[in-house]
């Protein structure tokens, strides 16, 4: 656990999520992740493309994130390693009454015919950079995939989000953003690199590793089953962070 330099965070509440993977060979990277999760669950920014309001809301992270290092007692080698800044990947996912839902029909706006707002009908928005995963069970099946949709696509250098404003030029236009809507028992998946790559790599297969992950129901469940996993080499030995929940039927928060 000392080494875990991955982050998440939740609001159930407010309906979000969020989780990260700090790269470890950036310095301060945990308190990047750290930064990054709890500012979306507590204040996120537009889940929409363009990526332009993404990038406002970055900045002032930046500077926290800054703010935090003890600078005047660093080694000058570490100092030097951090004014280059930390990086993390990052997903963020959040849910919201969909206005198209509650809208009435031509013919009810010219006959005052209104209907009560349909309360439980509701979007899900995620946006992501790099290669934190979200998932989504429908019916017992894989309905979404995002960002990445294939095993292969997991490699050892995916885009990261950098404390550093001058690495991020490149980023903002590649910011993932997706959305849809929710059915009651959905079952929602985000996880880090490592746990994501399985998961693909064992649906490609054949199997439903969405089964094996929900019947997990402690945290030392999910210890033990990364160990094992580990051992059998069916997962690089990485931070691995999963955040799993079930969708209910009912009303959201305006």
């Amino acid at each position: 656990i000392e080494e875990y330099e991955d982050a998440s965070s939740h609001s159930v509440p407010h309906r979000r999520f969020a989780i990260a993977d700090g790269a470890t060979e950036s310095s301060f990277a945990d308190l990047w992740a750290l930064s990054l999760v709890h500012k979306f669950t507590a204040e996120p920014p537009p889940v929409t493309p363009p990526a332009t309001p993404f990038a406002g809301w970055v900045a002032p992270l930046q500077k926290e994130w800054h703010a935090q290092i003890d600078w005047d007692h660093l080694p000058w080698f570490a100092e030097e390693k951090a004014r280059g800044g930390a990086f993390a990947t990052f997903l963020g996912l959040t849910f919201s009454p969909d206005p198209q839902g509650e809208k009435p029909s031509f013919f009810g706006r010219m006959f005052g015919m209104f209907s009560a707002p349909k309360e439980n009908h509701v979007t899900w928005q995620a946006l992501a950079v790099g290669d934190s995963n979200l998932f989504l069970i429908r019916d017992n099946a894989l309905h979404t995939a995002f960002p990445f949709v294939q095993a292969e696509q997991f490699n050892s250098r995916p885009l990261l989000l950098s404390s550093n404003p001058s690495f991020n030029s490149k980023v903002w236009a590649d910011v993932k953003f997706a959305n849809g809507d929710c059915k009651a028992n959905d079952i929602f998946i985000l996880a880090t690199d490592a746990l994501a790559k399985w998961f693909l790599t064992e649906h490609e297969a054949g199997r439903q590793p969405w089964r094996t992950l929900y019947a997990l129901k402690a945290d030392s469940d999910f210890e033990n089953f990364v160990a094992k996993i580990r051992a059998d080499s069916l997962i690089r030995n990485d931070d691995t962070t999963l955040v799993i929940f079930k969708w209910m039927d009912g009303p959201i928060a305006q």
